[in-house]
């Protein structure tokens, strides 16, 4: 299987997750395309009964995404920045370790394995065991040469030259004990943070509750951190976060606000309450559920100092502030491009000099 063909499977991929999530920018799918995009549509309707964190807006706002990614002329743009020979002899096995925090969140290293012409051994988390199959079958079926080189597994793996694992801290420590001996990229957990003067629009605070809020908060990519100045006004924020206000439905969530807002309570911590999620001032990047941390800060020196600080600690920066290097815009964290590595590892790069 060359690389054209396995970038034309993938293409096809995007072609349909546009068809069946925004209804642009597609061309008409053949009747098996039809086929296996019923067998999805039953997954994001089915899937809150198995995960309730996975309802159908949010598995189908992360199939967006992915379709986003899947464009022609930036899959090319991205793989054409490697050196991936079009047929490769000298294939590895690359087991994939994935999360369930967010729907399909393995999928970028589902991709670049596959893209890079290596084995994918993919180990799926119990909380996501659906979508990245589905994926598997979608491109098995466009192109007969993907059953050679994917093999999927919910239990133990063995038989790999490299590993990809993501997870959260404590997590991380079990990944590098047992696969420290092989070539790796271990994640830890990582949060987005905004950083804001007070001049922001309402259209940039609308995204930014939308980086705040979608899938609950629960992705690497959320903010949820605030870094303000001193005399910031909360009340503008406040509103734009009642977009979510459904949330107080959603009883695993809304359990999580009453905890700790009951633990806020006792402790005399103040904070600001939207009746769904609480705003507090905090110097940790990384939040509990349904909690939003803040810092105030005085000049940009000591913004700069903070990230410099923090850099470990962040997955991405929400900012229209000049001088803060990049800085994602409001509403688009839970886009990112395919050159927006996690932890800031190039995969491909890795991949490539396996």
């Amino acid at each position: 299987m060359t690389k054209t063909e396995r970038l034309m499977a993938f293409k096809r991929l995007g072609n349909l997750l546009r068809w069946l999530t925004q209804k642009t920018d597609y061309d008409i799918p053949t009747p098996e395309e039809r086929a296996l995009a019923e067998k999805l549509q039953n997954i994001i309707d089915e899937y809150q009964y198995s995960n309730p964190w996975f309802d159908p807006f949010h598995v189908k706002y992360a199939l967006n995404a992915i379709s986003y990614m899947l464009d022609q002329t930036k899959l090319e743009n991205w793989v054409n920045r490697y050196n991936i020979p079009e047929e490769r002899y000298n294939k590895k096995t690359v087991a994939v370790v994935c999360a369930g925090n967010i729907p399909a969140v393995g999928f970028h290293d589902f991709l670049s394995v596959l893209v890079s012409g290596h084995r994918l051994l993919l180990k799926l988390s119990s909380d996501d065991r659906l979508l990245l199959p589905w994926f598997s079958e979608f491109l098995q079926t466009m192109q007969v040469g993907f059953k050679d080189v994917i093999t999927i597994s919910e239990n133990t793996i063995s038989g790999f030259d490299a590993v990809i694992a993501t997870g959260s801290d404590n997590s991380s420590r079990y990944f590098e004990y047992y696969f420290g001996k092989y070539p790796h990229i271990i994640r830890r957990n990582r949060n987005g943070i905004a950083i804001l003067d007070g001049k922001e629009t309402q259209e940039e605070l609308l995204g930014l509750a939308d980086d705040i809020m979608i899938y609950y908060g629960r992705g690497c990519r959320n903010v949820s951190f605030l870094l303000i100045p001193e005399d910031y006004d909360f009340t503008s924020l406040v509103g734009a976060l009642q977009k979510y206000s459904t949330y107080v439905y959603h009883s695993r969530f809304f359990n999580n606000y009453e905890y700790n807002k009951a633990v806020m309570i006792v402790n005399g911590i103040s904070f600001y309450d939207t009746g769904f999620m609480l705003i507090t001032q905090n110097p940790s990047i990384q939040s509990p559920l349904a909690v939003l941390h803040y810092q105030p800060y005085k000049n940009f020196e000591e913004i700069q100092g903070f990230i410099q600080i923090n850099k470990d600690k962040t997955q991405c920066i929400v900012s229209h502030i000049d001088g803060i290097m990049d800085k994602v815009c409001f509403g688009k964290t839970q886009q990112p491009t395919l050159g927006d590595y996690a932890d800031g590892v190039d995969t491909m790069k890795f991949l490539e000099d396996l």
